[in-house]
Order: C-alpha cells, then sequence, then structure tokens
C-alpha cells in the first residue's frame, strides 16, 4: 500500500494523491487554465479577433507615444523617396485590427537593401539630437536589423532588409533549398561573430562579413530586381519567412493604421498568410508577442 504518492493521468487531466492509503484525485490546475484558454479563444475566434478592443492603460500610451514615431518615420521615408512596408505584427494589427494588435508593443517594417542604405544615414541625422538613437546592431544579441530606439528604455521600430534573388522561377522545392542555403549562411556568420557585446570597429567588420557571404553563399547583394525577395545573413530570426514572392509585396499600397495611412504589401492578407497559418485566429497564447512593455518605461537601460 502506498502511504504517500502521486500519480498523473494524461488521459483525463487528473493527479491522484495517495495519502495513507486513500486516494484524492483532482483535475490539474494547468490542465482547468488550458481548458478555460482555449474555450476562450473558441468563442474569440467565433465573435472574430478584429472585435477585441483596443489595449488600455500604460500599454496604450506606450502604443501612442510608438505612432508618433511610426509617423516621424513615414515622413522621412516619404520625404526621400524610399519605400517601406509594415511587416509581422504591425502588419498583422494594420489588416486585422487597422492598428495596434491589442497586446503588442513594437514596431515592424522592411524595406529593400538599397533603401535602407540611402536612408540610414538620413535617419541618423534626423534623430541626431531628439530621444531617439539609431542602431544597427543589438547590444546583447547578435541581430543586424536596424532600430530606431529611445534612448531611455525598449521602445523602438525595426527596419528589416530585404534583398533581391537572381532566379524567377518560385517552386517549393527552390524556396526549399534558398531557406536552407540561408539558414547555412547565417549559422557561419554566428560561428565567425559570437561576441555579445561589439565595438563599433566590429560592428563594421561584422557588416563586411555579412556582405562577403552573402555574394559568397546566397547571391551577389546588388543582383538586379527579380520575381523573388529574401531576408538575407542580417536577418536574425532562424523560424521565419525567408523566401517571399515578390508580387505579394509590389507594388505597395497604403492602409489604415490607428487613423493614419502607411505602406503594406500589394497582397497583405496572402502575405500574413504565409507568416501564420491561422493569422485571422487568436494566438494560442499573447506571451510570445510581448518583446519589451513589462511595467511603462520599466525597462531604462536595458537594450534587446
Amino acid at each position: 500500500m502506498k502511504l504517500f504518492g502521486k500519480e498523473y493521468n494524461e488521459k483525463n487531466k487528473h493527479i491522484t494523491y495517495h495519502i495513507f492509503g486513500f486516494k484524492i484525485s483532482k483535475k490539474d490546475k494547468l490542465a482547468i487554465a488550458q481548458e478555460e484558454n482555449n474555450y476562450l479563444r473558441s468563442v474569440i475566434n467565433y465573435i472574430g479577433t478584429d472585435k477585441i478592443p483596443p489595449a488600455s492603460g500604460e500599454l496604450r500610451q506606450w502604443q501612442l507615444e510608438l505612432l508618433d514615431l511610426m509617423k516621424e518615420f513615414d515622413k522621412v521615408c516619404r520625404d526621400n523617396n524610399v519605400q517601406y512596408w509594415l511587416e509581422f505584427g504591425t502588419l498583422l494589427g494594420a489588416i486585422r485590427h487597422k492598428g495596434f494588435i491589442p497586446w503588442d508593443d513594437d514596431i515592424d517594417t522592411s524595406m529593400m537593401k538599397s533603401d535602407s542604405e540611402k536612408i540610414l544615414p538620413i535617419l541618423k541625422e534626423h534623430f541626431k539630437n531628439s530621444d531617439f538613437i539609431v542602431r544597427e546592431r543589438a547590444v546583447t544579441m547578435n541581430n543586424f536589423q536596424i532600430r530606431i530606439r529611445h534612448k531611455d528604455y525598449n521602445m523602438g521600430l525595426d527596419i528589416f532588409q530585404v534583398y533581391n534573388y537572381p532566379h524567377n522561377e518560385f517552386t517549393p522545392e527552390f524556396k526549399n533549398n534558398l531557406t536552407n542555403k540561408i539558414i547555412n549562411a547565417r549559422k557561419v556568420f554566428d560561428d565567425n561573430h559570437k561576441t555579445k557585446f561589439m565595438t563599433e570597429e566590429e560592428i563594421k567588420q561584422a557588416q563586411k562579413d555579412i556582405c562577403r557571404l552573402h555574394n559568397e553563399l546566397i547571391a551577389p547583394v546588388d543582383c538586379e530586381s527579380s520575381n523573388i525577395l529574401i531576408h538575407g545573413i542580417d536577418y536574425p530570426y532562424l523560424k521565419s519567412e525567408y523566401v517571399i514572392n515578390s508580387d505579394l509585396i509590389f507594388p505597395l499600397k497604403e492602409a489604415e493604421f490607428e487613423g493614419c495611412n502607411f505602406l503594406i504589401p500589394n497582397k497583405p492578407e496572402e502575405y500574413a498568410a504565409t507568416l501564420w497559418k491561422n493569422w485571422k485566429d487568436m494566438p494560442a497564447t499573447t506571451m510570445n508577442c510581448e518583446h519589451y512593455f513589462e511595467n511603462y518605461k520599466s525597462t531604462v537601460g536595458e537594450e534587446k
């Protein structure tokens, strides 16, 4: 006879405790919470995720400050004939909520590599005497996307660089092979540049290495336009979409976002479907969407 013990029944999600020969069975609290979460998600998905109300309180104030930054970024790009488009969660917010996803806390954009090279010095000059800095690599992570970041806390706007790939035939097999080629090139780069903190000189050398590896292992950086766009070695997320059919992105068009008009891909819903299979539905958890916002302006001095 078991005096003390605990068993877990995977099938019915019950925990059975053995205490002096007695059995006490109860449902796992985590399983109960998961069931409640799944039920809530199913209700929201039935009603429509676009019906979720906007954020409130401090998170909403954070989003409105990001909106001001986005409007400033948009103006600088338009004044200098540079094209960008809303990307990832920010794009999803535009097409699903006409603004921020209620739990989102940063802004994602993309632009072609040639445009990013043109706008980078302009952005640095524009924000030189402001509350923002323009950096090309995260201090504590090996991420090389451009980020316009508040000097005092972790509010920011990311600019991901996109490249033309000199090939026109877009097949699933080709896409998989090219994706693996990009991922392997990124791993080579990471093996060569493991330092978390880099001096300005080391950052410049790393960027030269990005260009070299891109040319050697993927394709010439300055190749002419084609039907295929890719995220390159400077793209930090190994599990996201690397290879894009260009007609999903171009020609760009405008869409409403928080009462403003910003640029988005040509076929936003079709593009969103390549990023998230069920992009219209509530995600299983919003925790993965929380990048920087914990308590408003509590990330002073931190960098990601």
